[in-house]
């Protein structure tokens, strides 16, 4: 009893503490903040602009998109974890960056742009899936998953070296 009690009392100080704020980015360049408390959900319009995201989440999205293309952001703070930024844009494509502004996950169903596979794996991909392209990869610690359009994931560990087909 007093067991479940205290894995209960810590899943409910958890979901207090989590958050998310999310952008709505307007048309016109203005954009909305709502901040959710995971326990609550609390609503503050405000404008801000895209200086919340890290410097080099930025130099990423202006690299490979134009920034009036956004669509909104998230800036999730989770415990222990810490701070994650989703950025969803007009065309479909999104990107999550960690704390620092560095990518781990990029989706997008047109493809991905040129440069975001490592070379050893876009080589790979080429060479045994010509008829097809990448949708999404997933940076993680010692591995790399990519979804190609047509259907199939494929996994390779931290240096671009297949591993398998993920299934």
């Amino acid at each position: 009893m007093k067991k479940s009690f205290l894995i209960i009392l810590a899943a409910v100080a958890f979901v207090v503490t989590s958050c998310k704020k999310e952008v709505q980015v307007n048309p016109t360049g203005a954009t909305v903040e709502n901040n959710t408390n995971v326990a609550e959900d609390v609503q503050n319009p405000t404008t801000v602009n895209l200086a919340d995201l890290p410097a080099a989440a930025l130099n990423t999205i202006n690299q490979y998109y134009e920034s009036e293309n956004i669509a909104s952001y998230e800036i999730k703070t989770v415990p222990v974890i810490g701070k994650s930024y989703e950025v969803k844009f007009n065309d479909g494509a999104e990107v999550e960056f960690d704390d620092k502004g560095i990518w781990h996950e990029w989706k997008d169903a047109k493809g991905l742009p040129d440069g975001i596979l490592p070379q050893k794996i876009k080589e790979y991909v080429t060479k045994n899936y010509a008829n097809t392209f990448a949708t999404s990869i997933d940076k993680e610690d010692k591995k790399i998953k990519v979804e190609l359009a047509s259907d199939i994931d494929l996994e390779f560990d931290a240096n671009g070296n297949f591993v398998r087909i993920d299934k």
